[in-house]
């Protein structure tokens, strides 16, 4: 593997790692509130709360970035982007898009995917 691959590689494993830490982080703070910020439903939020060190450390080794970028819609993020009345409402305004967006998302399909991701090679969920 070359060292550009390698890089990228500890990189992304950098990213999973801090990103699975402040989803902990936020969901033991706030619970009801990290799950908005986070995009997760009940079952994905106590999953990530369950998850020990070495576990955290196993899912965040993946080669894919585990954390997903929500705002994938076109005409959300060109919304968010634009300065809604001198900036004064951009972060009210950003949270409602977002709070929209989130439940257009598919239930259940995070939860599985996290779980799948945080066991053991070779163990069924």
């Amino acid at each position: 593997m070359s060292e550009l691959n390698q890089d990228l590689l500890a990189d992304i494993h950098e990213i999973n790692l801090s990103y699975l830490m402040l989803a902990q982080r936020l969901l033991r703070d706030d619970y009801a509130t990290g799950m908005a910020r986070l995009g997760f439903d009940e079952d994905v939020a106590s999953l990530i709360l369950e998850l020990s060190p070495a576990q955290l450390v196993r899912l965040a080794s993946s080669g894919s970035v585990i954390c997903g970028f929500r705002m994938n819609d076109y005409e959300l993020l060109s919304a968010l982007t634009r300065d809604v009345l001198g900036g004064i409402l951009q972060q009210a305004h950003s949270a409602i898009l977002l709070a929209q967006q989130a439940t257009r998302a598919p239930i259940g399909s995070q939860a599985t995917q996290a779980s799948q991701a945080a066991q053991p090679a070779g163990q069924a969920v």
